[in-house]
């Protein structure tokens, strides 16, 4: 293992930390999208994911954390910027934390939500809100499907 390999493994390897799973999230939505994330992470540009004339900001979630927990957490999502053409809420929804694994696809749900759609006065949007408004969600493999019927 490189020198580099190690402190991108020491900084960045655990997938629960809120920071991580969040960027990896936005490397989902890339990865779904077939699109090339480009060579580094700009962690405040103004939109995590430009597909054309597409702007999308991604927002992650997940009931189990990287700290010991007494129970799964409230899932809620951050709504303020507002400058994206849609948000894409990801949702690792495994709740047991010896099954939990961000790697594995089928524990992810997502939802493509035109900015328009929410609620303007609205900091944040929780998960039963979100599910009454725009549905259950979607799998990994519907994911680019229903970011593309966003150009229609």
């Amino acid at each position: 293992m490189t020198d580099l390999d190690a402190f991108l493994r020491w900084n960045s390897g655990h997938l629960l930390e809120n920071r991580t799973r969040g960027a990896y999230a936005e490397w989902l939505v890339h990865r779904a999208l077939g699109l090339d994330p480009g060579e580094h992470r700009i962690e405040w540009a103004d939109v995590d994911v430009t597909d054309g004339g597409i702007t999308l900001e991604v927002k992650s979630a997940a009931y189990v954390q990287s700290w010991p927990q007494a129970k799964p957490s409230v899932i809620s999502f951050p709504i303020e910027q507002r400058v994206a053409t849609a948000y894409v809420f990801c949702l690792l929804a495994e709740q047991d934390p010896e099954l939990v694994d961000p790697q594995d696809l089928t524990q992810w749900h997502f939802w493509v939500v035109p900015t328009g759609k929410l609620h303007e006065g609205r900091k944040s949007i929780g998960l039963q809100p979100l599910i009454r408004a725009f549905g259950p969600g979607i799998s990994y493999g519907e994911l680019r499907a229903c970011i593309e019927a966003l150009r229609t």
